[in-house]
């Protein structure tokens, strides 16, 4: 991927320093050298960039991930917040283990833990557990749930972006959180094992548009 192969409504994250998390975003028009790209949030708050800031956009396709540097030159909050950034000179291969950015959302979770005894016989297979989410983010979520879960264990796992949209992949059971009170629910750290690109990008668009649906309602 060229910085001239990037398109309008393309999806992007912003990778500044002091951030462990790269932010979601997203071009909203292109003027010959400069990008015009969504302001980003974090924890449903806009995330303050300054005109001269330096920042890498980073690109995904179905292959690899890409970023290159930009420089922010101004803000602009009409229609919506949005940056003015130079459009990157080069794009270069990146390392893809900086944190995902992780939206506050309640989501109905479905899961099973993966038989891994090929001596279990049908009738023992692990029930079905339900969950809702803390949060979420394209590498994983925070669960509470009823369920007795421990750390490492695999899981079948259903995330219900919406009525007519969810998410099937492998996860692994990261920590297992103590409950203050007997009585409470469960909270629960996962990470997708076995998850396609092409859902993962899914999940990356709802975060996005999550957010630019909360600054559209002022919240």
């Amino acid at each position: 991927m060229k910085p001239e192969d990037i398109k309008i409504n393309q999806l992007l994250e912003i990778e500044m320093e002091g951030e462990k998390a790269r932010l979601a975003s997203r071009v909203e028009e292109i003027k010959d050298d400069y990008f015009f790209i969504s302001m980003p949030m974090k924890k449903g708050a806009l995330v303050p960039l300054w005109p001269g800031q330096e920042i890498k956009l980073v690109f995904r396709d179905k292959h690899s991930s890409v970023g290159g540097v930009s420089r922010v030159v101004s803000r602009r909050r009409e229609p919506l917040p949005h940056l003015i950034v130079t459009r990157p000179q080069k794009l270069v291969p990146i390392n893809q283990k900086r944190e995902f950015v992780r939206l506050p959302v309640s989501l109905h979770v479905r899961f099973k833990a993966v038989k891994q005894d090929p001596q279990v016989k049908p009738d023992e297979a692990p029930e079905i557990q339900e969950g809702m989410t803390i949060d979420l983010s394209a590498g994983g979520l925070l669960l509470t749930t009823k369920a007795l879960l421990e750390a490492g264990q695999l899981l079948e796992l259903k995330v219900e972006l919406s009525e007519n949209e969810s998410i099937y992949c492998k996860a692994s059971v990261v920590r297992v959180f103590p409950r203050k009170h007997q009585n409470e629910d469960w909270k629960v750290a996962i990470i997708f094992e076995d998850i396609k690109e092409r859902q993962r990008d899914r999940i990356f668009k709802f975060i996005f548009d999550k957010q630019r649906e909360w600054i559209k309602k002022g919240l």
